[in-house]
């Protein structure tokens, strides 16, 4: 991680489900919430999110997260960047279609997470781990 302390903090679309819908969870991501600037929610996680609303409660939270909790997302030119770091990444390894299209939006979401100088905690460290190579970005993984 860089020396530069992030100015904010959030959470990748698997750690915001678990703790929607596992309150005994925040205990497990306690340790690394301390020290965060603030919390955001960055634009596509919330898309996901939105995506996957299964009951009213959840609704009524993402409502709330949305009215009080400042969204982060990116400029335009890093549609560009994504598509470059794809190819890259393609021409390096043997990605089914579906595989190219979630490590996109994770693409997206790294690129997020860099423009706005935020810290992503996921449990995807195996997909972040890869888009690594090709950005420099910070996130930490729960385990």
């Amino acid at each position: 991680m860089s020396a530069k302390k992030p100015d904010s903090i959030f959470f990748d679309s698997n750690v915001y489900i678990n703790l929607l819908r596992f309150p005994e969870y925040e205990a497990k991501i306690e340790k690394f919430l301390q020290g965060a600037h603030q919390y955001t929610v960055n634009k596509i996680v919330l898309m996901e999110l939105w995506a996957g609303v299964k009951t009213k409660a959840e609704e009524n939270i993402l409502k709330q997260h949305q009215k009080y909790i400042p969204l982060i997302g990116f400029s335009d030119d890093n549609f560009v960047i994504a598509g470059q770091i794809m190819r890259k990444m393609v021409n390096e390894h043997s990605f089914q279609p579906r595989t190219r299209r979630q490590l996109t939006w994770d693409i997206l979401i790294a690129l997020s997470g860099k423009e706005n100088n935020a810290l992503l905690v996921t449990e995807n460290n195996s997909d972040f781990k890869k888009i690594q190579k090709y950005l420099e970005f910070e996130f930490i993984t729960v385990t």
